[in-house]
């Protein structure tokens, strides 16, 4: 009685069932049906390089959720893949366009269809392990590793559910930090002026820093929120987005952790970097060191202000690495030598990234979700 309850259910099931317009090969060894799609294919081709379908068992009954056809050969199956199982009819049918060698899976193909791909082969679902592993150097290959060369050219808001559901940790910081410094995140949530640090797990003051042009380089970070005024002019260098530019940066939505660690990561790269670009650095001439002096706030910090600089170290060092010093007094030994220590601090920033996102109790790199 049990079993022809269950049997009645499937065939009242497989009235829903559509056979897939591409997929369905007549002289397929091997059917499986994906949510409402259903596909006809050739059993050798997809367990030479799956461990699911290579270990399926000589034969099926119901209690698998699987039969054996009549109108197929002895050793052919007919599989159903579950719903938990989280296997989508659209990443399978991405999948057998590359088998099939009908569409081209490379480092050109769009994001979505390598997250298809990355899904649908993991050994979560279907376990394709040579073409998981392709995928995920694809995915990685999209993103900047190295700082000096550094551009936000690569996906964002659209690659983070990647990255957290395969844990791509070294993807993951190239994100944080363009995110940083190139859009709005949402921070709606919090209490205005402070911020979660996973490390720390307190609430802190954001700094804003107040600069005297008459002392280049100091530095007060003490809560202050307006110029100050006083003998010469005081610059008011606002340590988070300027919301009130002309140019609005993109705004999207990101969940309150996410923005936490945004906020946390900034912060730290304010913290670090405004020494650097607000003190000129001595050069091993005086004549060069004073130069730079007399020209550091026109050509590095005014720049930086102006495009928010101070939580935007790459791009800043690399502008600053870009100025032709020499037109303006240095010699060529001391411009090489800075031109080498700002190349260095980029990669220590870098670097340090790593240790900012990591938490001290479990040493596992910030990954919300």
């Amino acid at each position: 009685m049990a079993n022809e309850i269950l049997i009645d259910g499937f065939q009242q099931a497989k009235k829903n069932i559509r056979n897939h317009p591409v997929y369905w090969f007549e002289d397929g060894s091997l059917e499986f049906e994906v949510e409402i799609q259903q596909f006809k294919v050739h059993r050798t081709l997809l367990s030479r390089h799956s461990r699911f379908f290579s270990n399926l068992p000589k034969t099926w009954n119901m209690d698998n959720q699987s039969i054996l056809a009549g109108s197929m050969s002895p050793d052919s199956h007919h599989v159903i893949l579950e719903p938990t199982q989280l296997v989508k009819a659209e990443d399978v049918e991405v999948l057998l366009q590359h088998l099939y060698h009908d569409v081209l899976f490379s480092r050109d193909s769009t994001l979505d269809r390598i997250a298809s791909i990355l899904r649908v082969t993991s050994p979560r679902q279907l376990d394709f392990p040579q073409i998981h592993e392709s995928a995920r150097e694809i995915f990685l290959g999209m993103f900047p590793c190295d700082p000096v060369t550094f551009t936000h050219t690569h996906p964002l808001h659209e690659a983070i559910p990647i990255v957290k559901d395969f844990h791509l940790t070294s993807v993951w910081k190239a994100i944080l930090y363009s995110l940083v410094t190139t859009t709005e995140f949402d921070v709606s949530g919090q209490e205005e002026g402070s911020l979660q640090d996973p490390q720390t797990n307190s609430t802190a003051a954001l700094p804003h820093i107040v600069l005297d042009s008459r002392h280049v380089g100091s530095v007060i970070d003490q809560g202050i929120t307006e110029p100050v005024v006083g003998a010469s002019t005081a610059i008011y260098i606002p340590s988070l987005v300027d919301h009130n530019s002309e140019e609005q940066r993109q705004s999207s939505v990101l969940s309150p952790e996410d923005s936490k660690i945004c906020m946390m990561l900034m912060t730290r790269i304010i913290e670090h970097f405004t020494p650097t670009l607000f003190t000129p650095p001595p050069t091993s001439h005086m004549e060069c060191t004073d130069a730079l002096a007399d020209t550091w706030m026109t050509l590095v910090i005014q720049p930086a202000i102006e495009d928010d600089g101070v939580y935007k170290p790459l791009e800043t060092l690399k502008r600053m690495k870009a100025i032709d010093w020499e037109e303006h007094g240095l010699c060529a030994p001391c411009v090489e030598e800075k031109r080498r220590e700002w190349t260095d601090e980029q990669r220590l920033i870098w670097r340090l990234m790593d240790v900012w996102l990591k938490r001290p109790e479990d040493e596992q790199f910030v990954l919300s979700g």
